[in-house]
């Protein structure tokens, strides 16, 4: 793993979502709506996080990362996962390799607490690449949802945006992949 050091005056923190200010919430819906044109009038897109990474510089918000812990089923077996969602820095702060510091961070907790991969969707890909992601192109199943109901599972590929991150010895499997919940 890559030890990318986070730039001189940033700070970061790991917030549990629960734990959330309205402040913080307000700063984040501003950041999300920045970095992703038509983002929901909220602080998620489909399903609450269970933690976030927040980024600051003199009380600026400007990197955010949210999280979710999950099992998720890979060709017949069971993984533990961190699904990283939301990842962005305000365009100010891009190209100093923040977000490549905030994916480290999340590798080394989930290595120190036994999580087997990091999950993601992207269409953008680079970063991820560089930050030792794979692209796959695994047939999916997740449970649908569309504002605040259920509608039912679907199935279908989500080719070139399904990106894996292995944090020890497991591989992997082109199977079916089962979300066990939404979709990232």
């Amino acid at each position: 793993m890559s030890t990318t050091k986070l730039p001189e005056g940033i700070q970061l923190e790991r917030v549990e979502e629960f734990a959330l200010t309205n402040l913080q919430h307000q700063h984040l819906q501003q950041l999300l709506k920045m970095a992703f044109p038509g983002y929901p009038d909220r602080t998620f897109y489909r399903q609450l996080p269970d933690f976030r990474y927040l980024g600051y510089q003199e009380g600026h918000l400007m990197a955010h990362m949210a999280v979710e812990h999950r099992l998720m089923h890979n060709a017949g077996q069971v993984y533990p996962v961190f699904g990283v969602i939301d990842l962005c820095v305000d365009p100010l702060f891009q190209r100093r390799r923040i977000a490549s510091y905030l994916l480290n961070q999340l590798s080394a907790l989930g290595q120190a607490h036994q999580i087997d991969f990091l999950v993601l969707l992207a269409s953008q890909h680079q970063l991820y690449l560089d930050n030792g992601f794979q692209l796959v192109s695994n047939p999916c199943v997740w449970m649908m949802i569309s504002g605040e109901q259920s509608m039912g599972l679907t199935r279908r590929s989500v080719k070139h945006s399904l990106m894996v991150k292995p944090l020890g010895d497991k591989h992997w499997k082109e199977g079916l992949v089962d979300f066990l919940g939404p979709i990232f």
